[in-house]
């Protein structure tokens, strides 16, 4: 076979037929083809689930979700849904991103779970003992993982209860408690211990838990409020939005000032100025140094809070506080900002307008500013088998980034207690099925969430209301299921062009030389068919693009000899086969 025939016949996209697919190759091809998933930290089976879901089958979705993300009706209200802007149906194009987060919802509304669902174990005892110190998303996660790998899990949490910012920073009408409570009730059922009420440092001290416990991981969060340096910020009816939050979730705060002013562009400053609406302020105004695309909230939050009542003022930073002669706070000054250059993640700094300064009148100013860890009671340098996760190691971020670093820590934490590399992210690909989409499942329009009237909307009430069972399973129809993989084995094909005559887009199949490949077998470029108008013609291969792929299956049925294939690629972070790797 001379080169230009080599070149034909394209070696297979993964490394293997069927079982677990790891190389850099793999990976590589999972990354490129799955964005969904690529997007989400923990890796959650996003296609996997809305298969389930568009199937009826809402129990699997459930299990799929709670064995990659822990916390799945959570998260299928609170979710930042990283995955959705890089959906596929999102292109251009192709409308609307697949409401993946509120589908996640679905599965767990719809799933059967009169007991908690308790995943099996991956590995045997271990005999091992580890200590979690704080309960919230990112040391649970990491409690969960650490009891699947065998060792026995003590959680230390220093409030009441567990479940950190879910209960004390996200409101009833976002999460409701029921909720949260079924779910940590799961990862309890898994055979973790909490100890509620213990402060480390106060109660127990972290030596002590280094002398008792094999490991030790750190997940207190990021408690430390970050407040600007503002003239006049001591005035009363300042404070921040974490205390104010903790103060009406946990407290039972119900007071709150008639002209309500929230510095702060993220989820924080949203839940404070709806809840400040639902306190029955007379006016409550959101003051942001950036723009509204700017903002760090989940779709549609905005649009909730304008519906509410929330006043925004964008491109706008405040200056300076305004007290009486008692000490509360009257007025805050403002000044006008514009886009700068961007900063180190891209962002365009706010700049001021000199000139632009305004005042507004307030009696309550809440100020969303952020916060940061404190990790200063920690030694340093810090023993090998104490690690750090989630917030407490990142700083404030999402809910899913912390149970993605939870899960983390506690693979690191496992690696270091047994010498073995016992979790990791694979490609398990199996035979695939005919798969039913059609091409008029890319006409489907996103579904809206149903919300209650703004009349029916108390303190607590949830606002979004869930799918209908058959708006959930319509809306997981748009899922392009960029999980199976279509592929031409060139050996057997015999240039019939059935597939190319009934492709139903331009590009999903394609006439090409070949593939260009990396040392590794990462496919770097598709190399065109050279068209030639007088012979010899050049030989070309059928080639299957994923991304343009649709998974209509026409292709596998029309062909005449069978040499197209069609395997689903499942991308999964869960315990290694075989002999654990060495570290």
């Amino acid at each position: 076979m001379d080169s230009a025939e080599q070149r034909a016949h394209p070696p297979k996209v993964l490394s293997v037929e069927t079982g677990r697919a790891r190389t850099a190759r793999d990976l590589d091809w999972l990354q490129r083809n799955i964005p969904c998933e690529a997007a989400c930290p923990a890796r959650t089976d996003i296609p996997g689930y809305l298969e389930a879901i568009a199937a009826g089958e809402f129990d699997e979705a459930y299990r799929i979700n709670l064995r990659d993300n822990v916390f799945p009706s959570v998260l299928g209200r609170v979710c930042a849904r990283p995955c959705e802007p890089p959906c596929r149906h999102g292109w251009p194009g192709l409308g609307e991103p697949v409401a993946i987060c509120w589908s996640k919802r679905s599965a767990a509304d719809f799933a059967r779970r009169e007991q908690p669902v308790v995943l099996p174990p991956w590995y045997p005892p271990s005999g091992r003992r580890v200590a979690v110190v704080g309960g919230g998303p990112a040391g649970l996660a990491a409690a969960r993982d650490l009891r699947l790998l065998g060792h026995s899990v003590v959680v230390f949490e220093r409030d009441r209860e567990p479940g950190g910012l879910l209960r004390t920073g996200i409101p009833a009408f976002r999460l409701p408690r029921e909720i949260v409570e079924a779910e940590i009730e799961q990862v309890v059922a898994h055979g973790v211990e909490v100890r509620c009420g213990v402060a480390v440092g106060r109660d127990v001290a972290l030596d002590e838990l280094l002398d008792r416990f094999d490991g030790v991981i750190v997940a207190t969060g990021a408690d430390r409020p970050v407040i600007p340096a503002l003239p006049g910020s001591g005035a009363r009816g300042v404070e921040h939005g974490l205390s104010f939050l903790r103060e009406a979730n946990c407290e039972g705060r119900t007071a709150v000032g008639r002209a309500v002013v929230v510095i702060g562009g993220g989820f924080t400053a949203l839940d404070c100025a709806r809840m400040a609406i639902r306190f029955g302020a007379a006016s409550v105004t959101i003051a942001y140094r950036r723009g509204p695309e700017d903002m760090v909230v989940a779709p549609g939050e905005r649009e909730e809070a304008d519906e509410e009542g929330v006043r925004f003022i964008f491109h706008a930073a405040p200056m300076s506080l305004t007290a009486d002669r008692e000490g509360r706070v009257v007025a805050l000054r403002m000044i006008r900002t514009r886009p700068g250059e961007p900063d180190e993640r891209g962002r365009r700094r706010p700049v001021t307008v000199a000139g632009e300064e305004f005042e507004l009148t307030t009696d309550h100013v809440v100020l969303a500013t952020g916060q940061t860890p404190d990790l200063t009671w920690l030694p340093e340098p810090r023993p090998e088998r104490l690690l750090v996760c989630g917030d407490a190691a990142a700083g404030s971020s999402n809910l899913i980034e912390a149970i993605a670093d939870g899960r983390r820590a506690a693979a690191e934490l496992d690696a270091r207690l047994t010498g073995a590399r016992r979790v990791g992210e694979s490609g398990e690909v199996a035979e695939g099925r005919g798969v039913t989409r059609t091409r008029a499942d890319d006409a489907i329009g996103r579904h809206a969430m149903p919300r209650l009237a703004l009349n029916a909307r108390g303190r607590n009430d949830e606002v979004e209301t869930g799918y209908s069972n058959g708006a959930a399973r319509e809306e997981a129809r748009r899922c392009y299921l960029c999980h199976y993989k279509y592929e031409i084995d060139m050996s057997r094909c015999i240039y019939c062009d059935q597939c190319v005559e009934v492709k139903p887009r331009e590009a999903c199949i394609v006439k090409v030389a070949g593939v260009e490949q990396d040392a590794e077998g990462r496919i770097t470029r598709v190399i065109p068919r050279a068209w030639r108008l007088v012979p010899p013609i050049p030989p070309h291969a059928y080639f299957i693009q994923q991304t343009e792929c649709i998974r209509c299956d026409l292709c596998r049925q029309v062909c005449p000899v069978h040499c197209i294939s069609v395997h689903k690629v499942s991308w999964t972070i869960g315990p290694t086969s075989g002999a654990p790797t060495p570290t």
